[in-house]
């Protein structure tokens, strides 16, 4: 069944004292039709003991100082960027909605796509190939599982699907490979890893947590928590990324058969440090990630690259990481990597990106050497990259979406975007 949408306003429309009826009839329709028959249908196959509270959003490693993992994200590529980014009042979960954004090529406007029909307040994560947007709705409040939505129209339409279990709330728990196979990682055992051949509600566990780290390939990592997948050229291939306690590293964990031998190289720090991977994603070369290594003042960022099945890497020089909070992952449209970080001492969640002063570097697999941006105006969430090979600095306030864009003389004012968000709707 397939849930269609109108046309995404443009900035007047978003704006217009018309637009918040309008967004609201349209979810309404989804609502009464196979998105709840859908939800029904997995809350009676749940059981019905309490379930614990979701972990945080902003931190999934938590072993020494790895530094925690952000859901607000990006993918960039030749034909659009998407992100993810947390709009509402961010101090209030209940009015806390995640939403979806694409920049089409060729365009200078960013435009809302984020699936009708489902809160939104647990976080939302996606994955882009072949055509194909699959979104995955993290839990929140009653929400024990994870609806999906998949488009092949550039989010003009959805088809639902649903997870039996929450997603991880990491960005890279959710891979679709096109219109067909597609695998989670699920946050339930430290993590469990499932696939589906393409029917986005039924899916099959492929590992989990525990019986990866039970096993003898994975002893010198000491593995702690599943924190990314990616797809191989089926749903039985696929790679997983983790959290080690120690070992020097990178826990990225390839299926072969019954095995999971150990395919991460060692980086270039602590040899005995934790090593957390943050990203993991195919790309049209290969496959990259992003890992952090160390601990403490020796904590860094590194990229990887592999062209040849993760046999073996490039690994970038690292990016020192002391006193600072990751704000925001992307990937860009090359297959490096673009991050914001914030000062680690406000205390304010990594999720939102609302910490101290926002930094931002990138790094392109072609040079392998981090890059420090201009730096991003004051109130940066994110920092993503533009298929084209520019950058967009996103700032949030409330519901409205305010974007600057990164030119020869700095960052320009280029577009504010109102995003229609029916505050107390999920209380």
């Amino acid at each position: 069944m397939t849930v269609r949408q109108g046309r995404r306003p443009d900035r007047r429309r978003a704006r217009s004292r018309e637009a918040q009826p309008r967004a609201r009839s349209v979810r309404r329709r989804a609502l009464a039709t196979g998105v709840l028959a859908l939800s029904a249908g997995a809350l009676a196959a749940c059981s019905s003991s309490a379930s614990p509270g979701p972990p945080s959003l902003a931190a999934v490693g938590g072993i020494g100082s790895v530094p925690p993992i952000p859901l607000t994200s990006s993918l960039a590529g030749p034909t659009s960027t998407w992100t993810t980014i947390a709009l509402g009042h961010l101090d209030d979960p209940v009015n806390t909605f995640w939403q979806l954004f694409v920049l089409p090529s060729g365009s200078t406007r960013w435009e809302l796509s984020t699936p009708p029909g489902v809160a939104s307040n647990g976080g939302l994560v996606a994955s882009v190939a072949a055509g194909t947007v699959l979104a995955g709705f993290e839990p929140s409040q009653d929400l024990l599982f994870s609806p999906l939505a998949q488009s092949t129209d550039q989010g003009a339409s959805w088809s639902a699907g649903l997870l039996p279990s929450g997603l991880a709330p990491v960005p890279d728990s959710l891979v679709t490979t096109g219109a067909g196979p597609a695998v989670a990682l699920l946050r339930s055992d430290g993590g469990t890893v499932a696939s589906t051949n393409g029917d986005l509600s039924t899916w099959k566990t492929v590992v989990t947590e525990r019986a990866l780290a039970g096993l003898p390939a994975t002893s010198s990592c000491s593995v702690r928590r599943l924190t990314a997948v990616v797809a191989g050229s089926g749903p039985t291939t696929a790679s997983v990324g983790a959290v080690c306690a120690r070992g020097g590293r990178a826990g990225i964990f390839r299926r072969t058969g019954a095995l999971w031998p150990s395919v991460g190289p060692v980086l270039p720090d602590d040899p005995n440090g934790p090593t957390e991977v943050i990203r993991l994603v195919a790309t049209s070369a290969g496959t990259a990630a992003l890992v952090s290594a160390g601990s403490g003042t020796t904590s860094s960022l590194h990229a990887l690259w592999s062209s040849d099945g993760m046999t073996t890497w490039t690994v970038s020089a690292g990016l020192p990481f002391t006193g600072s909070t990751l704000a925001s992952t992307g990937v860009t449209a090359d297959g490096g990597f673009v991050i914001a970080t914030s000062s680690a001492s406000s205390g304010t969640s990594a999720s939102s990106g609302r910490g101290g002063p926002a930094r931002a570097a990138t790094i392109d697999p072609s040079v392998t050497a981090w890059r420090t941006l201009t730096r991003p105006p004051s109130g940066t969430t994110a920092v993503v990259a533009t298929p084209t090979g520019s950058f967009d600095a996103l700032l949030v306030r409330n519901s409205t979406l305010t974007v600057d864009t990164l030119g020869a003389s700095g960052w320009t004012r280029t577009q504010t975007l109102g995003v229609p968000i029916q505050y107390g709707s999920s209380g």
